[in-house]
């Protein structure tokens, strides 16, 4: 059974959760699949969908185009019956299910909590077609019949629990209905009954001021009168509650110790710390420890809170989006400002920040902004210096805090730690709870600290100390935290030497081994670093355990991933990482439009830091991941669009206008990306390697070999063995375009030397895939062979088996393909085998599918064309940028079928893919060799002519063999042309 899923972005998945690949994926074709599953048992007539996909076709384009979409889409779903219809066109729910159909259909017979399940996010979030307005205001249309069709059924399970008698699930469906539709005074009055119901009548009053201050925001009216009026009620109940305790007599001399419920339960409180008292703000009071010692004491108190209280009212009128993606049934905390009180403490109050932030994150009923998004966000909001109240007030807000805590350090006598701690509500400035605690250690104090705050909160205090789960070395975690302030301010170099310190004092400290990978440029040692962080992650806090996990995983190709990843971003939704490797793993797995709702989530969550430079930038990050998706869903016009939204963003970043002029390059626009290019770098100091390898790819792909030969063969004179090998890299891959495959062959194997050089040890391991590439393209397929063996031999010993796995399947895969190439198609099935249980260990969406593109060699071996044709398409990852020999050998099939223009479908997209990826793995003037036969084949003579003249002229100097071919493409073009 296929599914497909139209809410929350548009993937279509096999019977074992797998993605679908293939040319039935492409946008305009998925788009396709989009409006049958929403047209659900009526269907949708082949004319409508013409005039929403193609209203400027010409009369026969059109439908011509259509009839070719829906063939490529019944052959991805695998059956002829997956589209049924000729005139009405539907969906077979034999073969094809939908989130979209059975979401209509649990709202028709009023299966509200299906209804809500189902509902993963807006209708096709995230998915755009290019040149489609029709189809945008049709997908705006149902966007908003769907979104509606959800708010009525979370309003009806919030009334029906209500009635029930369940308060409490009835606040969880208002707060979910409230999140969607917070200006809706109807909903406003249902949370604040709901909650009133509940017993938390202070939380309704305050949800009445957020909406008041909502309503004036954004619509500039007075909040609704029925709004305010039940506001004004409900204080006037607390009021008369609250009377008689307010004349009760004094006690008539202060208890020994706090009462149980400030404390909670004796377990609560570390035996290390001291917990000194438990205020309710206001009044604000302190223990009799000397005149002097007092006041000072109570003045910090009352400027701190001022200070903060303050900060907050003013930045009341700023909207934070980051907020409304938190759930809102839990209090979503940041941990501000540390001040310190004389010179003592000075130089701990940052790792008391952080180390208080890691240790309330232990607890899962509330939520906390980690240390390193704070961090992130002041940098983005200007306070690159000022780590004071005001910075981290408005950090904590753009992160979507409800509330942040802050204190004061004091020095005791003999060693001890004081900690004054206070609670301010974002939202209100209301100043909470005020809490004083002694440790004999900065862990100590931290320790104590979380249990009265979370005491506080109503929260369970976790087991164990916060030492457990960072370092028990203070002199290691000071130096862990200058280097996290190194490392967010883009000073990797110095970040590193903290790191390294950090673990010098304590080896086991996972969360200093993984920013030291992350902050460490070199590749072997970085993934030799991530190893590291992986095997101590079980000493870290859960949010951090799961961020080292999924940074491994993404390192090693590890299949978990994405597992890794949507548990991260559930359980800490407030951070930008799960969401964003969550859209990294979705790119990488191959269900690539899929990939473009969580990433951009993470955009609109880093919109702030985008608006600078610095180390690290998840949204910088998100909108690459964005680019390639569409680039490898061969959707470029769609890539192009989303890389000018970033540099409009970034107009100063070198990275976001090198994916445009990728995506440029890609879509055969060569003189424009060279002069976007050469504008934006102007006056600018490139490293001149840079420089080479973009001009040197350009001009190869424009066919100016000379050029492009004389600047890396200048950079071959160059010392530095890395700038030799990059430059034989790129000639061997000119020399391999113009039919010189012996100087190709040289040219890569003198790569190898380069390598060694850079390894710094002569026995390096230096084999290299192109010099196999280029024997396999002289006429050497079973030297090529050998080579490819021992290349999936070749591993560092400390290499992840998801990394080796990789690495194995992809070699093997092309020692088949070279096998074929030499006649020798005995041990393909074995290999094929081999690859398959290869790929199932790879988290790469490519590996899963080599094994198909191998049984394809074997099947078109032995003249099963239909057997073969099947096998190569399953193989295929991305119909431009994947595996491109699958391309090749597919069009092959289709020529020997009598199918050239499905030969002419899948060999286009590869001349938009990569030069020195996808299209490392195919001579492109082969490629344009067998596209010039197959429009030959089709009787499009000027097509056919126009790809003969790119092979004559590429090969016109080549060897012998390519020479030859190079005249009788031109004989064949002279031919064409008359």
């Amino acid at each position: 059974m296929i599914y497909i899923q139209t809410l929350g972005g548009l993937s279509v998945r096999d019977s074992d959760g797998k993605p679908i690949a293939g040319t039935g994926t492409q946008p305009r074709r998925m788009a396709v699949l989009a409006l049958l599953a929403r047209a659900g048992d009526w269907g949708m007539s082949r004319d409508k969908i013409l005039a929403l996909l193609w209203p400027d076709a010409e009369d026969e384009r059109g439908p011509r185009a259509l009839t070719q979409a829906l063939y490529a889409l019944r052959k991805n779903l695998g059956s002829d019956d997956a589209i049924t219809g000729a005139r009405e066109l539907r969906l077979d729910p034999a073969f094809v299910s939908s989130d979209a159909s059975e979401f209509a259909s649990a709202v028709s017979r009023g299966d509200d909590g299906r209804a809500v399940a189902l509902y993963q996010g807006p209708f096709l979030d995230g998915f755009n077609l290019t040149g489609a307005e029709e189809f945008a205001r049709w997908v705006d249309q149902e966007r908003a019949s769907l979104a509606s069709d959800y708010s009525r059924a979370l309003e009806s399970l919030a009334r029906a629990t209500r009635a029930k008698g369940d308060a409490h699930e009835s606040v969880m469906w208002w707060r979910k209905l409230a999140a969607i539709e917070p200006l809706n005074s109807r909903v406003a009055v249902g949370l604040m009954e709901a909650l009133a119901s509940s017993g938390d009548r202070t939380a309704a009053i305050q949800h009445a001021r957020v909406y008041e201050m909502l309503v004036e925001q954004q619509l500039d009216l007075p909040a609704d009168k029925e709004v305010v009026g039940l506001a004004r009620r409900l204080r006037a109940m607390a009021d008369e509650r609250a009377a008689p305790e307010s004349t009760a007599p004094p006690p008539a001399s202060p208890p020994a110790t706090p009462p149980a419920s400030a404390l909670g339960t004796s377990e609560a409180v570390p035996a290390a710390g001291i917990v000194r008292e438990s205020v309710t703000s206001p009044p604000v009071r302190a223990p009799v420890s000397g005149p002097g010692r007092s006041i000072a004491r109570v003045a910090s108190i009352v400027i701190g809170v001022a200070a903060v209280a303050a900060v907050v009212l003013v930045a009341r009128s700023r909207s934070s989006r980051g907020a409304a993606s938190i759930d809102a049934t839990l209090p979503v905390v940041a941990v501000g400002n540390i001040a310190t009180f004389g010179t003592d403490s000075t130089g701990l109050t940052a790792p008391v920040a952080d180390l208080l932030t890691t240790s309330l994150a232990r607890v899962p009923t509330i939520r906390v902004i980690s240390h390193g998004r704070m961090l992130e966000l002041m940098h983005s909001l200007g306070f690159t210096t000022d780590t004071g109240q005001r910075g981290l007030v408005n950090a904590a807000r753009q992160a979507g805090a409800t509330e942040v805590v802050d204190g004061t350090l004091y020095a005791r006598p003999g060693g001890r730690l004081r900690l004054d701690l206070r609670r301010v509500d974002l939202a209100t400035g209301a100043i909470g709870d005020v809490h004083t605690v002694e440790g004999n250690d900065l862990f100590a104090l931290v320790d104590s600290g979380t249990a009265r705050l979370l005491a506080s909160l109503g929260s369970p205090v976790p087991a164990g100390s916060v030492a457990d789960v960072t370092t028990r070395s203070v002199t290691a975690y000071r130096m862990y935290e200058n280097g996290i302030r190194a490392y967010y301010r883009g000073d990797l170099h110095t970040a590193l030497g903290f790191f390294d310190g950090a673990l010098g004092e304590d080896s086991l400290f996972a969360l200093a081994a993984y920013y030291a990978a992350l902050s460490d440029g070199g590749v072997t040692t970085y993934s030799d670093r991530m190893e590291r962080a992986k095997r101590l992650a079980v000493r870290a806090s859960d949010r951090e355990r799961l961020t080292i996990l999924v940074g491994w995983a993404r390192t090693v190709s590890s299949p978990a991933m994405r597992a890794i990843a949507e548990t991260l971003a559930t359980r800490y939704p407030a951070e930008t990482e799960g969401h964003l490797y969550s859209g990294i793993a979705r790119v990488v797995e191959g269900d690539f439009l899929a990939a473009i709702a969580p990433l951009q989530r993470v955009v609109a969550m880093d919109s702030l830091g985008l608006r600078g430079g610095r180390a690290r930038c998840s949204g910088c990050e998100a909108l690459a991941g964005i680019v390639s998706a569409y680039q490898l869903a061969d959707s470029l016009p769609t890539a192009e669009r989303e890389a000018r939204r970033w540099l409009r963003l970034q107009p100063n970043s070198l990275t976001a206008v090198a994916a445009l002029v990728n995506v440029l390059e890609l879509a055969g626009r060569g003189v424009e990306a060279d002069s976007l290019m050469q504008a934006a770098t102007a006056g600018r100091e490139l490293p001149y390697a840079k420089t080479v390898d973009f001009r040197a790819a350009h001009l190869i792909r424009a066919g100016e070999y000379a050029a492009a030969d004389s600047i890396l063969r200048a950079q071959l004179r160059e010392p530095d063995p890395q700038q030799q090998a990059n430059a034989l890299w790129d000639l061997a891959i000119s020399l391999r375009e113009q039919g010189r495959l012996a100087d190709a062959v040289t040219a890569a194997h003198r790569i190898r030397a380069a390598n060694a050089r850079i390894a710094g040890w002569a026995n390096a391991p230096s084999l290299n895939e192109l010099e196999a590439q280029a024997l396999l393209e002289a006429g050497r397929p079973s030297a090529a062979a050998a080579l490819f063996d021992s290349l999936a031999q070749q591993h560092a010993p400390t290499d992840a088996p998801s990394r080796r796995a990789r690495g194995s399947a992809w070699m093997l895969t092309q020692s088949a393909g070279a096998r074929a190439a030499a006649g020798d198609t005995a041990s393909l099935a074995r290999l094929a085998d081999s690859i398959g249980a290869l790929g199932e260990q790879s988290g790469y969406g490519r590996d899963r599918r080599l094994h198909h593109h191998v049984r394809g060699l074997l099947f078109a071996a032995r003249g099963a064309d239909r057997q073969a044709i099947d096998e190569l398409k399953s193989a295929i990852y991305s119909i431009s940028a994947g595996y491109t020999r699958t391309n090749y050998e597919l069009a092959r099939v289709y020529l020997h079928a009598g199918r050239p223009r499905d030969a002419v479908a899948v060999l286009q997209p590869v001349l938009r893919g990569p030069l020195d990826a996808s299209n490392l793995y195919l001579n492109r003037i082969e490629l344009q060799e067998l596209l010039a036969q197959a429009w030959d084949a089709t009787g499009q003579r000027d097509s056919a002519a126009a790809h003969y003249s790119v092979v004559a002229r590429a090969w016109s100097n080549g060897d012998a063999l390519f020479k030859a071919r190079a005249e009788r493409a031109r004989s064949r073009a002279a031919g064409l042309g008359r």
